[in-house]
């Protein structure tokens, strides 16, 4: 009894056809270990009041599964996977090893994780696990097989669920198991120190290595450590975790025909996402967005379109989302009257087949006793219960969009080693871990109106109108080649930086940044022009204190650049946005820009070294706040093909309203229009086949017009017009013929 594994040449199928769903799933963490049979047989009857079709079991059970190594008690999961399936309710079966029991740390203390201060972290808390430690692959994988050979057959288990939120607490170990591991992997990835010491640039600072067994995990240094090393360490730690979930999975497929999923955290940044991807059957996540953020929505749609381009543009299923509020933030708000249901529509508008919750009943006791759960500690006489069972009774009618893709014409290109290598290099500055260019592009085509698939770098591009490229730090020449032939192809590519600046080491491109793009976009960063912001201030006494000091000017102690739009075009974008019309500005990241007229920029060997145009500059740096030594240089350039396709780019970091400016002017030439044209504020358009969602986040009724079909949640006919409540939705199966 083998099931196999997905592969390119095996289209990925979708959530609805593996489980057997008729509408979208819908349930939560069940964890019945913790109650009595009391609340168990109540929790049946809440279930079916509540609709729900799926339940994850046996997430944090291995304790009981297994209260002495190598002695299971299984016949109490048994018997609630017999008592569930009984209900009409099937099982998300978990492999239970997220969270070792007390004995694996008492009788192996060598499994526990170490920090980079070589601190061993203790018992009672959760992930307490070396990723190398030989006894945790061992009774990991024991305990899969135990699960699987007692339950893999059973008709009420429909996927498998391997480990919990692998890297959320420990990503990473820096133990001596995970030294020789990762000199093991440094052995395969180059065969000899020699090939190691040329990819890390040793010979700087005397870090030149004679043995692979001198090195170490980079633990705690004197100061900076070498960020290609820094590099190798993230793709090491995120292989040593990922090669946990792989064999858990082989020892799965190996006895049961069911999926397997592991849930993923969004664009959790210690996890290439992408390589994970390939292993699963099922693509899930859990998404926490902060109801008290106005960006909250977007958080929605971003991690919808990750996923469903994850599970390679299939659907996939929320695996957790809050019912109400999470416990872990420094405040934590609950969300607001509607916004469940919202929400968890938003989800399936943007490709969920499913809609899960963390978790079923909330906690009495233990770490997360105030997170929510789908019964409260106050139980039915509640908002949120009453919620709870609107949810499942919505999620009932939504049968007609199991199964249905969301059709997108644009797409953004995303790389987690791009982010790593950008995240873990020693300027020019400091960024955050979770890809904040990209999800600003991504916002502003998704308040545009602008469906978006997010893609990596090695996919084709073929069939898209718009591509975005935002700070891809890494010089891919793979995606070079998928951007040429898209534009060759009449597509507008977007090209953001920090792009192209270095190699898959870590090393910088030299001759220009932008490398492999330089031949399609024409142009190349010879310098980056970051502003710090304000460092000082000077003394208000005057001359005879600051007489030099106070005439140095320090146009990068600003926080802002102004540019100017020199093209027509964006003119009279700008002139549509506001009267006057507003200004161009961006952030505290700039570069230096040249047109490339160099031979490599005119390569005819290349796809599309035909028929390219000069380079036209579209706006500049006009000399404002932090641009005085930019002034006059380009900001944003344009190459055109005779395709009609383009290559722009942006040498800084456009404000919103910037970014928002020049997209209206992208999407004009890529002839791209949004789901929904001009919808009133707050609404959100998505169309999966054809049903339409109009997802109101406001707190405002509002009208949209042209409408037609069936509202699938009301039953009633749309006929024109429409009035969606605030912190409500429509999902109308539309009248196509």
């Amino acid at each position: 009894m083998t099931s196999p594994s997905p592969s390119a040449s095996t289209p990925r199928r979708a959530p609805h056809e593996l489980l057997g769903l008729t509408s979208p799933a819908y349930g939560g963490d069940y964890n019945p270990e913790q109650w009595d049979e009391a609340t168990f047989a109540e929790d049946l009857e809440l279930m079916a009041e509540a609709g729900v079709n799926l339940v994850s079991l046996g997430i944090f059970s291995w304790a009981r599964l297994e209260p002495r190594e190598g002695v299971y008690e299984l016949d109490w999961l048994v018997e609630i996977v017999d008592r569930l399936h009984e209900a009409g309710i099937a099982v998300d079966l978990a492999t239970a090893t997220a969270s070792p029991p007390a004995w694996m740390a008492t009788d192996h203390p060598e499994s526990l994780p170490m920090n980079a201060d070589g601190v061993r972290l203790g018992l009672g808390s959760r992930q307490q696990y070396c990723p190398s430690s030989a006894v945790y692959w061992e009774r990991s994988a024991a305990l899969a097989a135990a699960l699987a050979e007692r339950l893999g057959d059973h008709p009420g288990v429909v996927m498998w669920h391997i480990g919990n939120e692998y890297g959320c607490h420990t990503a990473e170990c820096f133990c001596p198991a995970c030294a020789r591991a990762f000199r093991a992997w440094l052995g395969k990835r180059y065969g000899d120190v020699e090939r190691l010491n040329a990819a890390w640039g040793t010979d700087f600072w005397s870090q030149r290595y004679t043995s692979l067994e001198q090195v170490a995990p980079p633990g705690a240094m004197p100061t900076f450590p070498n960020p290609a090393q820094m590099l190798d360490w993230r793709r090491f730690s995120d292989h040593q975790l990922r090669s946990l979930m792989e064999a858990e999975a082989r020892i799965l497929r190996e006895r049961s025909t069911r999926p397997v999923t592991t849930n993923f955290m969004g664009d959790f940044p210690a996890t290439d996402y992408w390589r994970w991807a390939e292993t699963l059957d099922i693509i899930s996540d859990d998404s926490y967005p902060d109801p008290a953020d106005p960006a909250a929505a977007h958080e929605v749609a971003w991690a919808g379109d990750l996923m469903r381009g994850l599970a390679d543009g299939r659907p996939w299923i929320l695996m957790e989302q809050a019912p109400s509020a999470v416990q872990w933030r420094r405040r934590n708000s609950p969300k607001r009257p509607g916004q469940l249901l919202l929400w968890s529509l938003a989800r399936v508008a943007h490709g969920a087949d499913g809609v899960l919750q963390f978790q079923w009943r909330q906690s009495r006791r233990g770490a997360e006793t105030f997170h929510s759960g789908m019964v409260p500690h106050a139980g039915r006489d509640s908002r949120t219960w009453e919620e709870t069972v609107a949810t499942g009774q919505a999620l009932t009618r939504l049968g007609p969009v199991l199964g249905e893709p969301v059709r997108a014409e644009a797409a953004l290109v995303l790389d987690w080693e791009s982010q790593w290598a950008l995240s873990t290099a020693i300027g020019p500055v400091e960024v955050g871990e979770r890809f904040e260019t990209a999800r600003a592009w991504h916002r502003s085509l998704w308040e545009a109106g602008i469906a978006t698939d997010i893609v990596p770098v090695s996919r084709s591009l073929e069939g898209y109108r718009l591509i975005v490229v935002p700070a891809v730090f890494i010089d891919r020449p793979e995606l070079a080649e998928h951007l040429e032939r898209a534009v060759a192809a009449g597509a507008q590519v977007v090209v953001a930086g920090p792009t192209g600046v270095v190699d898959a080491n870590a090393g910088a491109v030299l001759g220009g940044y932008l490398g492999s793009l330089r031949p399609l976009l024409g142009v190349r960063v010879t310098d980056h022009a970051a502003l710090t912001g304000p460092v000082g201030q000077a003394d208000p006494r005057g001359a005879l204190v600051n007489r030099l000091s106070r005439a140095v000017g320090t146009p990068s102690a600003e926080t802002w650049t102004g540019l100017e739009a020199v093209s027509e075009p964006l003119r009279r974008v700008l002139d549509r946005m506001g009267t006057p019309a507003p200004d161009l500005r961006a952030g505290g990241w700039a570069e230096e820009l040249r047109i490339d007229e160099t031979p490599e920029a005119a390569d005819e060997n290349t796809l599309a070294g035909q028929g390219r145009q000069p380079v036209e500059v579209v706006a500049v740096f006009d000399g404002r706040g932090g641009g005085a030594d930019l002034a006059g240089l380009p900001a944003i350039t344009r190459r055109s093909m005779s395709g009609a396709g383009a290559g722009w780019y942006v040498a800084a970091d456009l404000d919103a309203l910037s970014r928002a400016a020049l997209l209206t002017l992208v999407c004009a030439h890529a002839r791209l229009r949004p789901v929904v044209a001009d919808l009133p504020d707050g609404v959100e358009a998505q169309r999966r086949g054809d049903v339409l969602f109009l997802l109101n986040h406001s707190d405002r009724a509002a009208e949209v017009a042209g409408v037609v079909g069936t509202d699938l949640l009301s039953g009633q006919s749309c006929t024109g017009h429409v009035i969606v409540p605030p912190r409500s939705a429509l999902v109308v199966h539309e009248n196509t013929r």
